[in-house]
């Protein structure tokens, strides 16, 4: 009980925050593809488009062409790396070297040095290994299969979930890796940042080394269809996700039809949303929204899941003594981070 009150209150504080950041991030795009517009009509015109949109069909298309363009930018940003010649034992080394790296003393954008390096690298962590509001909207929606009898909870089908875990998380490794690096040899050398509300020109550049077609012209549609698609995975998701934190605390909510509460939540996301993109602080919002859910909420995960596993589940379904004791590690890793986060400046 305890955790769902939690989880419905860093949902309901934060998930705005995301959303306000990719409706932030797609108006600043067609903007400057098509070079007319502002970016907060862009967006909130759009987020409404894809809410409603979100109402009445599938996510499975728009699912599988965003797979392409997700595919399309991670290959081009580990061409893009390899076109410039990088010092590649360097990037090597510095994957297993730990370190706390420092701003470099040339950058002078506000959104950038405002934030403390620890903040900087707890925004990677979560967008590495993923949010606490995105783990908690899989395990609702394999949940939801079980329940409708469309797998059994001990059938070998199971499996495909840690394959596609292992799978995302190989693509978002091998993406962020590739942007790190890019960021160091091309953005680095070129002394540019991304700043403000335009997050996309300077990593346009990123792609235009390939070639200015890739640049100028793949790379805007990529963006849009990614950023789109990822609006419309949430407007899906996130009412999901609340509903299977707030249904075992509410027979009143769990009689109301997917569909409606759907309804209810786009509302309430897009009321909320829209007015935090006159901030203009993306970097920012997204940083709280990372360092929130996908270092505390993800901590809150693990200690609750173990404690779950330890007090609530039959024995015979208990994880055995090997797992418990990686899971127990794990915990610890994290919890030392989230000291270091506190502590160092």
């Amino acid at each position: 009980g305890w955790i769902n009150i939690i989880s419905l209150i860093i949902g309901f504080a934060l998930l705005p925050f995301m959303i306000a950041t990719f409706l932030t991030i797609l108006g600043n795009v067609i903007t400057l593809f098509t070079g007319t517009g502002d970016f907060i009509i862009w967006g909130a015109g759009l987020g409404l488009a894809i809410a409603l949109l979100g109402l009445i069909s599938s996510y499975r298309i728009i699912e599988k062409i965003q797979l392409v363009f997700v595919v399309f930018l991670s290959i081009g940003a580990v061409i893009a790396v390899a076109v410039v010649h990088p010092d590649w034992i360097a990037i090597l080394k510095g994957l297993f070297t730990p370190q706390i790296p420092t701003v470099a003393p040339w950058v002078t954008a506000e959104d950038i040095i405002a934030v403390p390096v620890m903040l900087q690298l707890a925004a990677i962590y979560g967008t590495m290994h993923g949010a606490y509001a995105d783990f908690t909207a899989y395990i609702s929606w394999w949940r939801l299969r079980v329940h409708e009898k469309k797998v059994a909870l001990k059938s070998e089908i199971l499996a495909g979930v840690k394959i596609d875990l292992l799978v995302s998380f190989i693509v978002v490794a091998i993406f962020m890796i590739a942007f790190l690096a890019a960021g160091v040899v091309i953005l680095g050398q070129n002394h540019l940042v991304p700043n403000g509300v335009d997050l996309i020109s300077q990593q346009q550049s990123i792609y235009e080394v390939i070639s200015p077609f890739v640049g100028y012209y793949l790379y805007p549609i990529a963006m849009v269809v990614v950023i789109g698609g990822s609006i419309y995975a949430g407007m899906d998701a996130t009412p999901r996700m609340i509903k299977a934190w707030l249904d075992p605390l509410s027979a009143r909510a769990q009689k109301v039809s997917f569909k409606r509460f759907q309804a209810y939540i786009l509302i309430y996301l897009l009321f909320v949303s829209v007015p935090l993109m006159f901030i203009q602080k993306p970097i920012i919002l997204m940083t709280i929204y990372l360092l929130l859910t996908g270092v505390f909420g993800m901590w809150l995960l693990g200690w609750g899941a173990l404690w779950a596993n330890q007090r609530h589940l039959p024995k015979e379904q208990r994880l055995g003594k090997t797992k418990v004791a990686l899971f127990l590690v794990n915990n610890i890793v994290v919890t030392v981070f989230i000291v270091l986060i506190l502590v160092i400046r």
